[in-house]
């Protein structure tokens, strides 16, 4: 492609009605310059698991990473690979003594800057996911300006999405390949006739998610509901979709297939984790788990940070969404040269989780929306129907996933609980409450506007919740 036609092409995405949409630019650059902001700010050595992360990248160049070398052997290895080989050049360049890391010579220092260099991917990751939400969106909504808007504002409210990418972790790269894969199936969606080009690349992307994380299997069930959704109203559409789908399946078992054949060969199963999985029981999780609202005595506005909620679902997951409940965000105990800052990020943060009851709220009801379109005539015809309701599963089965996860290993360790585990969920849901403030505006300016000017505000007092403190 010339950069003359890629120059359109973008240009195009952030065009309306035939002019630049300001607004558009506007929260483009918002959303990335926080995640530049963090990547630049926060210590590459605080995160989940960060030193089975670091550890990961330090060892991958020389065999992939067992139980005894990272906590992290269960992960697929595509988000280590440019850091690693970053790795292998820091340890030439920098002239210090090599340590010994599982019978592994690297240099020590090179960790925090392996960290740094994973953090600025994080960015370049950031900026695709961003233009691919709007080659998604009009896709679903073609030439809707105000559709796409609505998809970056939700997405720049979102306070896991900054301290996701502010991490060194997998998630952003599960990210960047769902919404690729989301897109390329889209086109399928799109495509009257049989396209082995885009069944082929639908199957390099899918592959690839699975190979960033495991969390990208939750795509798989939701592409086969939208296929037996589209059976039922369209049978001709549905079998050339099955074909190219089926090809895509094929193509990212033989991409993203063999880790998970080394799993099995090494540690007996495919789903092999740092954990020893149980049986999924409810009754083996703690009284009210998934109905306690964290509403008593209003503390999940108060003290929404741990142990608060260790024992409930939902306060634990909305406390994390929007704010820091495990403290490798904003607020932090007197630990590892930091001070104690608890005593006013914690009720700040309650204020936070106040605030993102409207967005909250926005989100859910999108979902709903979402969820009574899935049943509508008209998914077996129109591909942005198709979409959209390809996105509304893809939400429905990664939550479903994600808490058929947490019974079967909260019983042995609490802290599985994480909005970043979930990430995928968060994404899936901008578009159909974008769609549901589409619905609003289309029926009254004056309800849009003030819905927007709510959700402004929102951001504007979130906005420090989204910096890191850990600089």
């Amino acid at each position: 492609m010339q950069p003359d036609s890629l120059y359109k092409k973008i240009k195009v995405l952030f065009s309306h009605d035939g002019k630049l949409d300001i607004g558009l630019i506007i929260l483009f650059c918002v959303i990335n310059l926080l995640v530049l902001t963090n990547s630049i700010l926060h210590h590459p050595k605080i995160g989940y698991d960060v030193t089975g992360n670091i550890n990961y990248i330090q060892i991958l160049l020389h065999r992939l990473p067992g139980p005894g070398d990272s906590n992290e052997f269960f992960s697929p290895p595509l988000p280590y690979v440019l850091p690693a080989i970053y790795d292998g050049v820091c340890n030439r360049l920098v002239h210090d003594t090599p340590d010994n890391l599982y019978g592994i010579p690297v240099v020590w220092a090179c960790r925090t800057y392996d960290g740094k260099f994973a953090q600025g991917l994080n960015l370049l990751l950031s900026l695709g996911i961003c233009l691919l939400l709007l080659m998604i969106s009009e896709q679903v909504r073609p030439g809707n300006g105000f559709f796409k808007r609505s998809v970056l504002l939700f997405l720049a409210l979102l306070t896991v999405y900054y301290k996701t990418f502010s991490q060194v972790r997998a998630e952003p790269y599960v990210v960047f390949f769902v919404v690729l894969s989301i897109f390329f199936l889209g086109q399928i969606l799109r495509t009257k006739s049989f396209s082995f080009k885009y069944a082929l690349l639908a199957g390099i992307s899918l592959g690839l998610l699975v190979n960033s994380r495991q969390w990208g299997f939750f795509l798989f069930p939701a592409i086969f509901l939208l296929l037996l959704l589209v059976f039922l109203r369209d049978r001709m559409a549905s079998l050339n979709y099955a074909k190219m789908m089926a090809i895509s399946c094929v193509v990212s078992a033989l991409v993203g297939g063999w880790f998970y054949i080394h799993l099995y060969l090494n540690y007996g199963s495919f789903t092999a984790f740092n954990i020893e999985p149980q049986k999924p029981s409810l009754a083996d999780l703690p009284s009210g788990f998934f109905t306690t609202s964290g509403l008593k005595d209003l503390h999940i506005f108060k003290e929404p940070v741990r142990p608060i909620f260790d024992t409930g679902f939902f306060p634990l997951l909305y406390s994390d969404t929007w704010g820091d409940y495990w403290g490798f965000f904003t607020y932090h105990k007197q630990i590892l040269g930091y001070e104690d800052n608890s005593a006013t990020v914690v009720p700040y943060l309650g204020q936070v989780n106040l605030f993102a009851v409207i967005p909250s709220i926005l989100l859910l009801l999108g979902l709903g929306w979402g969820l009574l379109r899935l049943f509508r005539h008209s998914i077996g015809f129109d591909p942005g129907d198709q979409t959209m309701a390809l996105i509304t599963l893809i939400a429905i089965v990664s939550l479903a996933g994600f808490m058929w996860f947490v019974v079967s290993y909260y019983p042995m360790d609490s802290s599985v609980i994480k909005a970043s585990y979930v990430i995928q969920f968060f994404i899936a849901l901008l578009f159909p409450a974008a769609g549901l403030l589409e619905g609003v505006r289309t029926r009254s300016h004056i309800a849009y506007w003030l819905v927007v000017s709510l959700l402004a505000i929102v951001f504007i007092h979130n906005l420090p919740a989204m910096i890191t403190n850990f600089r």
